[in-house]
């Protein structure tokens, strides 16, 4: 449908800074594509397009979550462990259930679902290990609507007997699903997954990088979330020179991959992750739940890091891209205070909002496509009623753009967010 919305726009234009049109329009064509955004009222031009009176309303672009776990989203709120403990106890038993058809049709449609309902556009997401159950996840993301990238979990050592898989079996059905759903109609796309080096052969991490050279798919995976990781890591692997040469021996580091968390990366590691141009996924609320650490979010920014935002669910308690940008928010300040400045400014409102939007795109190597409004991409939208984050409602004295979006940050849910949009098809 060829339609015409106005309405405070709200997208950002890089890290700092964020583009405030009140009103704005945005134009979308029956193809899904931003045709215009702009202050100029485009109806004269665009005869014909429905129109859309949203003046009390807010749109920005749809948010990108670029790392969770789909199975884990049924004990989200449970961290009573740090990392390891908490995979023994929960994770693994949990991922176990997937084996079944039933289990996993069911978690799939909640689980998507919710994204939708928390203004998710676009997801990197871990299935299990069982090809069945990734099958049946792309087909829930299909059904739903989502800009998804998926993978299989993939574990050939120290890992439960139920969870460890042989090593060629696991190549042979990730090449399966690669082949089916790796840019299946332009939205679905393949990541290979290897749990985290802990669970993954070194032969199984070099197939993994051959593999995605070969492909085109994307690798994500986990990297120094844990000093207990950490150290067993580097038992497991003492002739490399720390975490993050082990998988770039592997082959497994580039533009394409995406390392989940990143809390200890030493000066080498920092260097390592820029020159090949890997993404990290930074997880905030994650990384407080399960007592992990606090990321250097401004060192790592200063270095030139590539990064984006994960709820890193059930790590992170919430499928909220508005609750993970206020734990950046709030997780930067408070390093900031401990490192006694050595780690300010903390992270600012635009940042967070960017790292949600733009620059999660830009981790996923879609920023041609989505993640800001702009004219030639994909309408990825969202349509929310940012007064009722405000106690005050119509009447309120605070309602300069920097604070309507810091209350969004603090105090929005799910409930504002009243229409989601991907490709300019409405999702909920």
């Amino acid at each position: 449908m060829n339609a015409i919305y106005k309405a405070l726009i709200f997208s950002p234009k890089n890290e700092h800074t964020l583009t405030v049109l009140n009103p704005g329009y945005l134009v979308v064509s029956k193809t899904g594509l931003m045709e215009y955004v702009g202050k100029k009222d485009p109806r004269r031009k665009y005869k014909g397009y429905k129109f859309f009176d949203y003046s009390d309303r807010l749109i920005c672009p749809g948010f990108v979550d670029t790392h969770n776990h789909l199975p884990q989203y049924a004990f989200a709120g449970i961290g009573d462990k740090d990392l390891l403990p908490w995979l023994e106890n929960y994770t693994f038993p949990r991922e176990k259930m997937f084996a079944k058809k039933e289990e996993a049709q069911k978690s799939a449609k909640i689980f998507f679902g919710d994204l939708i309902k928390n203004g998710t556009t676009t997801t990197l997401t871990y299935a299990t290990i069982h090809k069945s159950a990734t099958d049946i996840a792309f087909q829930a993301a299909k059904k739903a609507g989502l800009r998804a990238v998926i993978g299989k979990v993939m574990m050939d050592q120290n890992s439960p007997a139920y969870l460890t898989e042989n090593t060629r079996q696991s190549l042979a059905d990730c090449q399966e699903l690669i082949e089916k759903w790796h840019g299946h109609g332009g939205r679905l796309f393949y990541a290979l997954t290897p749990r985290f080096a802990i669970t993954c052969s070194f032969k199984l991490m070099e197939a993994v990088g051959k593999m995605a050279r070969e492909t085109g798919a994307y690798i994500q995976t986990h990297l120094s979330e844990n000093l207990g990781e950490i150290a067993f890591t580097k038992k497991l692997f003492p002739k490399y020179r720390n975490y993050t040469d082990v998988y770039d021996k592997a082959g497994l580091l580039g533009p394409k991959t995406i390392m989940a968390h990143c809390i200890y990366l030493g000066e080498a590691e920092q260097k390592r992750i820029k020159e090949t141009g890997t993404k990290i996924s930074h997880c905030p609320t994650s990384n407080r739940f399960l007592s992990s650490g606090i990321m250097p979010f401004r060192h790592y920014r200063q270095t030139g890091l590539c990064m984006g935002l994960g709820t890193d669910v059930a790590g992170g308690y919430s499928l909220s891209m508005l609750n993970e940008m206020k734990e950046a928010i709030e997780n930067s300040k408070l390093l900031a205070v401990f490192s006694k400045g050595k780690m300010a400014p903390p992270m600012t409102l635009p940042e967070a909002f960017y790292l949600a939007t733009l620059g999660g795109a830009k981790v996923l190597s879609m920023e041609k496509q989505t993640g800001s409004l702009e004219a030639g991409k994909q309408a990825d939208f969202l349509v929310i009623d940012h007064r009722k984050a405000d106690p005050a409602r119509q009447k309120s004295l605070y309602m300069k753009p920097e604070q309507i979006l810091s209350k969004l940050i603090y105090r929005g849910t799910a409930e504002m967010i009243e229409q989601v949009f991907v490709g300019g098809k409405k999702l909920n």
